[in-house]
């Protein structure tokens, strides 16, 4: 939904006159008396509200019956949750959203639990949750100073309550598919072109953590080169070392250096929006090592 759609349900939340109005429009029309009569509104209360309601179309009058549109079917979905966990409160995930679901500002240090906040924040944003940016989209957090630590540390908020963006889901990738990508590569860990024990795994060379939109690829009819722009192997370490890069990348707004070396073959160590992932080791080390190569002869001659 759009931010104007989202602030306005965050609105009717808070609305205990509203609240009540919905809940009983969801179990189907009525008349004006029998609102009155099962919500406890006031008469003014209630034709104030009726009128709001029409007004912004989230109402329809059928002679004296009001029943809610389609689109207050959807806002009355989001009104009328409570609780819009999607982690059990005895998970580690499912505490730090209770904590993140008053939408203030908190320190990742000391109130939200687990040593790797990040991820949970990346769970919550594939499941449609938006955070607050103060950094000019480099990421969804803010340095502040925090009482407990006593020193300026990285801080998270959360928007709204409930999801208000599409959610980021992973296409389920075929077997036929990743045999077609660990025989395109040959087997060959992308790092350091190593043949891996065990089965090298097929890595999104975009991370998850940057998507703005589910993934939608066709992948019985991509080109060896559409393959090679979209996708890597890697060791299950490797992998795991990459996603841990590209988070500290979200969370700092900086690119780490590939193995320490501070080189990037477009972009620099700060992240861009316009750059993106482009330039990175982190992100195509086959493209990362060609660029490198052509530096040092470049610099020989």
């Amino acid at each position: 939904m759009d931010d104007e759609t989202a602030q306005y349900i965050d609105e009717l939340r808070q609305d205990d006159a509203r609240q009540r109005l919905f809940d009983r429009l969801s179990d189907g029309d009525a008349t004006v008396a029998e609102l009155r009569d099962e919500t406890g509104l006031a008469d003014e209360r209630l034709r104030e509200l009726l009128e709001v309601g029409l007004e912004q179309e989230l109402l329809t009058r059928d002679g004296d019956r009001l029943a809610l549109t389609e689109w207050g079917e959807r806002a009355a979905e989001f009104v009328l949750v409570e609780d819009w966990n999607p982690s059990s409160t005895s998970t580690k995930k499912g505490r730090t959203f209770d904590v993140l679901a008053d939408c203030e500002w908190h320190c990742s240090e000391c109130e939200l639990s687990g040593s790797q906040p990040a991820a949970y924040i990346r769970d919550f944003r594939d499941e449609g949750f938006e955070f607050v940016s103060t950094t000019g989209g480099r990421g969804e957090y803010d340095r502040r100073y925090c009482d407990t630590c006593g020193e300026k540390t990285t801080h998270r908020q959360l928007k709204y309550p409930f999801p208000s963006s599409k959610p980021i889901t992973r296409q389920e990738m075929p077997e036929s598919f990743k045999r077609r990508v660990r025989e395109l590569y040959d087997g060959r860990d992308a790092f350091d072109l190593s043949s891996p024990g065990g089965t090298p795994e097929v890595d999104h060379r975009r991370p998850r953590i940057r998507w703005a939109e589910p993934e939608d690829f066709d992948y019985e009819s991509m080109s060896d080169e559409e393959v090679r722009a979209h996708f890597q192997l890697l060791s299950g370490k490797n992998n795991l070392l990459k996603s841990r890069k590209c988070e500290q990348c979200v969370e700092t707004g900086e690119r780490p250096a590939f193995f320490g070396i501070d080189f990037y073959y477009e972009g620099g160590r700060e992240y861009e929006d316009d750059v993106g992932c482009e330039g990175c080791g982190w992100y195509n080390p086959h493209e990362w090592r060609e660029a490198v190569n052509e530096h040092l002869d470049a610099a020989s001659q």
